[in-house]
């Protein structure tokens, strides 16, 4: 949780760190993807789309959602377990890939202007094609041994202000901002109890709650051959009261925060000898190209 002197100080960087704009050009690749899904239950959801969390005459929207994960891996009984080189762009840097979206800055999007990214671009996978596998893990967040550098000199997209709370705390793992027409909502996920010098220095030793979460998943194999990481924010909200009080910047002394944290770990549900989580599935679907094939 930061203080409010530490706010000064966050708010002055992104102040200045700003001006280099939030806007990226990506353009189109043939390298191997993993696709990314928003869910609310069962449904695709988007800046444009509403939904409703039960709560009587509120009808929420998302501002913003958008999050990092690293150490992607992919695992068969055939190859164990291959970690996957990200490709270079906008989006990745480090073993680390940004997904999700800003809405307002998506309206003002043109052209080849991108602010949002749901997919994870892979270099060319060696030995087992990505749809020979049956497993994904990762770890949401960003690892230590970058998460607490001067942004200023990261690569895209650990430069991001919005991304970045101050050194001694480092970046936001997850940016979760709703809104409904009079009332606001967020959780911002990101290390605390960590210790240096000053907010404006970086850690020597982990923080005492690092607040990241690691993630072993099965693939479920469907109809097709693209691999597809579906995250279901009603998963992610389950049982926290959306209103201006249970809002949460990790604060590991308030009840909502827990909660959140506690749906972000695994379940007790088990498949096999993996765990599962409900906040995040994978599974295989027909790609665009698999639909036309078939037409």
């Amino acid at each position: 949780m930061l203080s409010n002197k530490q706010y000064v100080y966050s708010a002055a960087f992104i102040i200045f760190l700003s001006v280099s704009g939030y806007f990226f050009s990506f353009t189109s690749s043939s390298n191997p993807q993993i696709n990314v899904q928003l869910l609310w239950q069962n449904d695709v959801l988007d800046c444009q789309i509403p939904f409703d969390t039960g709560e009587v005459n509120k009808t929420w929207f998302i501002e913003q959602f958008q999050f990092f994960i690293s150490d992607v891996q992919l695992g068969s009984d055939k190859t164990g377990w291959q970690k996957l080189n990200l490709a270079q762009n906008p989006f990745q840097a480090h073993d680390t890939v940004l997904l999700g979206t800003n809405c307002p800055s998506v309206k003002q999007q043109t052209g080849s202007i991108k602010n949002s990214n749901w997919i994870i671009e892979l270099e060319p996978i060696s030995g087992a094609s990505i749809n020979e596998n049956s497993a994904i893990r990762f770890t949401l967040g960003v690892p230590f041994k970058v998460n607490h550098l001067n942004p200023i000199s990261q690569k895209s997209p650990l430069n991001l202000p919005s991304m970045f709370w101050v050194w001694q705390t480092g970046h936001k793992f997850m940016r979760l901002e709703l809104a409904t027409n009079n009332e606001q909502w967020l959780f911002h996920l990101g290390s605390t109890g960590c210790k240096s010098a000053s907010v404006m220095r970086a850690p020597e030793q982990g923080c005492r709650y690092p607040n990241t979460f690691y993630f072993d998943l099965p693939i479920a194999k469907g109809e097709g051959n693209q691999l597809v990481l579906n995250l279901d924010l009603a998963a992610l909200l389950k049982n926290v009261d959306l209103t201006a009080s249970s809002s949460c910047q990790s604060e590991q002394d308030q009840d909502s925060c827990q909660q959140l944290f506690k749906n972000l770990a695994f379940d007790n549900k088990t498949k096999g000898t993996t765990i599962v989580s409900s906040v995040f599935e994978a599974i295989t679907i027909k790609s665009e190209s698999e639909k036309k094939d078939v037409e």
